[in-house]
């Protein structure tokens, strides 16, 4: 969750609770009498015309705008509460001078599928960088065929995460290598 979703859930949440907390300290005051002595045209009752509201030529619009107002706020609110397992620049180790280096981990990863796309044995490669019980993970998928050197796949797969170490800050990343074997074709009907 981002940091300004966060914000708007504390100003919110905050905003609800002095509201709660007034209205529930001027119920108590209202029934036990004390409203009046800090109120002094406080009513005894509150009487509501809601004919005279609801009858206007304006009501169902603006009742409709409401409506979409709050539903897209709620769906705003849901979508951004979502966990996000997808993951931002990360920071590079500090050099020599001042400044602040980042790296966006997406495309270096997505060359290192592509480079792993082209060993022998490889049929294809895909590789992403995601969230995973807050540890940063690299995960590679590749799909080889079944008759496959796996051994050498496997010293691809090496040689990739090696060269993805010196490009990416290693010491946060944790790697995954899921290697699929395809099915070998069903054998083709007799014709008799």
């Amino acid at each position: 969750m981002r940091r300004s979703v966060l914000a708007v859930d504390r100003v919110l949440l905050l905003l609800l609770g002095l509201v709660l907390v007034v209205a529930g300290v001027a119920a108590v005051g209202w029934q036990v009498g004390f409203l009046s002595d800090v109120w002094p045209s406080a009513p005894d009752r509150l009487a509501v015309d809601t004919e005279t509201v609801t009858q206007t030529s304006g009501y169902p619009v603006l009742l409709a705008l409401a409506g979409v107002l709050l539903v897209g706020l709620g769906l705003w609110w849901l979508v951004a509460h979502l966990p996000r397992r997808s993951v931002g620049a990360l920071r590079l180790p500090a050099g020599d001078r001042a400044g602040r280096l980042t790296v966006d981990p997406g495309p270096a990863v997505a060359t290192a599928a592509e480079v792993l796309a082209e060993a022998s044995d490889v049929r294809a490669a895909r590789g992403s960088v995601l969230r995973d019980r807050g540890e940063l993970v690299v995960r590679l998928r590749a799909t080889v065929d079944p008759g496959a050197d796996l051994p050498a796949v496997v010293a691809a797969c090496d040689r990739v995460l090696a060269d993805l170490a010196r490009v990416l800050p290693s010491d946060r990343l944790r790697s995954r290598v899921e290697i699929s074997v395809l099915r070998e074709p069903a054998a083709a009907p007799r014709v008799q």
